[in-house]
Formats: structure tokens, C-alpha cells, sequence
């Protein structure tokens, strides 16, 4: 029945691609495509900044020395079509949009950071912000990530009590998540990849990552996008 009735609202109500528009898929071939992907040998191998790799203006002591930098990818440079990808998944509920946006982030990832981890994590949303989308964007996107590598999805940060990052500057991002994350449990022995949706500063990823560190755990981080 349940087969039925998806052929049903698929004749009635196609899917579409969420940046062109086209019929059948939720990101056609043509739009995946032309997304900016990020360039692993130009990449800083360190902290994931997208021109990184001979010289870094993010995680190098000189100009960065108050941040924890860990290892991070990111998977797509943030343009306007990665923009309007994120968020039809995560303000307009394309729920579906899960798989492939753990797609591409699975490309993203070495394959010695999946021989290393024994789990994959993520931000999660603050409760206000579960309750006006209906659902943790990146609980969904973990377990789609989780599931394509092979690994565990733990859940192993509590929602943070901080404001919404979107509207704060660098220096506000930065006191905004300050010891704003705790642990669920003690994680000694897990050696985890931790998910966000986009890098702009580093303050979430950072802070998350001191907590879970505090809580027993290795931690590296991996981006959907970096700004």
C-alpha cells in the first residue's frame, strides 16, 4: 500500500530538483555537477580552509592563536546554490535531501579517517530549533553518513542553550558557544567524526570538539560547506 501511494503523489506531486527546479531527483545531475566542490590538494590538510595548502590564513599560529584548530574537511565551497541546498533541507523540510548531502560529504572524507573512527556524531540543534523544523537536521545527516561508511551514529552532545549563530559576527560567534556544549556520557576510546552543516568561523566546531575531548573522546570535524 505504502508503494501505492508514493507512485500516487510522485504522479501528483513530482520530486524536484531543489536548485533547478527539474523533475526527478532532489538534486538533479546537471545542478550536482556545478556545486563548488572544495579541491583536496589545495585544501589546508590541516583545518580544511579551501587554499590552504602551502600557506594557511586560518589555523596558522600567527594569525590564529586563541583557537583549538583540529582536523577538518569540508566537502563544497558555500555559494548561493549551496546556500539555497541547505537550506530547502534544513528550514524547508526536504528531509530527503539527507542522503545526498551524506554523499557528498562521504566523498569528502579520507578513507584513513574511516579506517581510524569508530563513530560519527554531530552538532545538535538547539531544542528551539528542533521544534520550529520538526526534526535535528544534523541527527538525520549523521545516521545517512553513518550508514553510507559503514559506522555508528552516537548522539553524543547535548543541544546547546546558545543563540542562533546566522546573525552573530566572528567575535560573537566565538563568546556565543563558549562552554555552551556538554556530553551526554563519558566517551572514553571513541574516536569520532563530528558533522555541522556549514564551517564559517570554526567556534562551533571548536567547542563542540573541547567538549566531547573532555569527555574522553578523539575528535575530527567534517563540513558540509565552509564559508
Amino acid at each position: 500500500m505504502g508503494l501505492i501511494a508514493d507512485a500516487i503523489c510522485e504522479t501528483l506531486w513530482p520530486t524536484r530538483c531543489a536548485l533547478c527546479d527539474a523533475p526527478g531527483a532532489v538534486l538533479c545531475t546537471r545542478c550536482a555537477a556545478r556545486l563548488d566542490y572544495l579541491d583536496f590538494w589545495r585544501a589546508c590538510p590541516r583545518c580544511g580552509a579551501a587554499f590552504g595548502f602551502l600557506q594557511c590564513d586560518h589555523c596558522t599560529p600567527l594569525v590564529n592563536k586563541e583557537e583549538h584548530t583540529r582536523l577538518c574537511v569540508s566537502a563544497l565551497r558555500y555559494t548561493a546554490d549551496t546556500g539555497v541546498l541547505i537550506k530547502t533541507y534544513k528550514d524547508k523540510g526536504e528531509q530527503r535531501l539527507s542522503e545526498t548531502l551524506a554523499a557528498i560529504l562521504a566523498n569528502a572524507l579520507p578513507p584513513s579517517w574511516l579506517r581510524w573512527a569508530n563513530g560519527v556524531t554531530y552538532v545538535s540543534a538547539t531544542k528551539a530549533a528542533r521544534r520550529r523544523r520538526g526534526f535535528d537536521h544534523m541527527e538525520l545527516l549523521a545516521r545517512s553518513l553513518a550508514g553510507q561508511c559503514g559506522l555508528p551514529c552516537i548522539r553524543a552532545l547535548n543541544p546547546p542553550t546558545a543563540r542562533d549563530q546566522r546573525i552573530l559576527d566572528r567575535a560573537e560567534r566565538k563568546r556565543n558557544m563558549q562552554g555552551r556544549f556538554t556530553a551526554c556520557e563519558p566517551l572514553p576510546g571513541r574516536r569520532l567524526i563530528l558533522i555541522d552543516d556549514v564551517f564559517t568561523t570554526g567556534a562551533t566546531m571548536d567547542q563542540a570538539s573541547i567538549a566531547l575531548e573532555r569527555a574522553g573522546a578523539q575528535v575530527r570535524c567534517a563540513t558540509v560547506a565552509r564559508a
